[in-house]
């Protein structure tokens, strides 16, 4: 009977245990020792350009930097703009008199940001790799041209205007068009 409880009190005690250091998802003291100066303190952004670091695991090397670099980019996108929305939401309800009263009550709050940019020319300026018990860790610092993206901006507004114009211009020839053959039509009905 002892041994039946010493075996079940040591695989609870295994159970609790929770991940190792070494899995990837919980920092060690390699990774933080690891971990590049630009990931600590990133670039300031300039007139020039936009910066972004980032982390991700994987069993995957490559897995590990396409998460780095995505995550990255939305960090990016999200500098030039979010759209952000929150929604509040509290139920309360009282229940039977007097002493027997209960109160519930429940609240509920819930984000979302929604990011949607092209980012022309981002791309890592900066990679970094770890392996740290079979888990690979990419760091990257994503650099995006601001100036790139400006001009290409006003580049698509340009294209914009000129579409505008152009449709503009086309109504206003129909327009025009409807009243000439209108005023035709009125003078070959004075006509006799």
């Amino acid at each position: 009977m002892r041994i039946i409880v010493i075996v079940a009190l040591a695989g609870l005690a295994a159970a609790c245990g929770g991940r190792s250091a070494t899995d990837g998802t919980t920092a060690s003291r390699a990774t933080l020792r690891g971990m590049p100066g630009w990931y600590k303190k990133p670039p300031a952004a300039d007139k020039e350009h936009l910066y972004q670091p980032a982390t991700a695991t994987s069993h995957d090397v490559q897995v590990a930097i396409n998460r780095a670099q995505a995550e990255a980019r939305s960090g990016l996108a999200s500098q030039l703009e979010v759209k952000y929305g929150s929604l509040t939401r509290r139920f309360v309800e009282e229940t039977g008199v007097a002493a027997d009263a209960q109160l519930l009550d429940e609240y509920e709050q819930t984000y979302k940001a929604v990011v949607s940019q092209v980012l022309v020319g981002s791309h890592a300026r900066d990679q970094k790799f770890q392996i740290d018990g079979g888990v690979y860790r990419a760091w990257v610092l994503m650099q995006l041209p601001v100036g790139e993206a400006n001009r290409k901006l006003v580049e698509q507004i340009k294209a914009r205007e000129q579409l505008y114009t152009r449709l503009r211009a086309t109504e206003a020839f129909k327009e025009l068009n409807a009243e000439v053959e209108q005023l035709d039509a009125a003078r070959a009905g004075r006509r006799p």
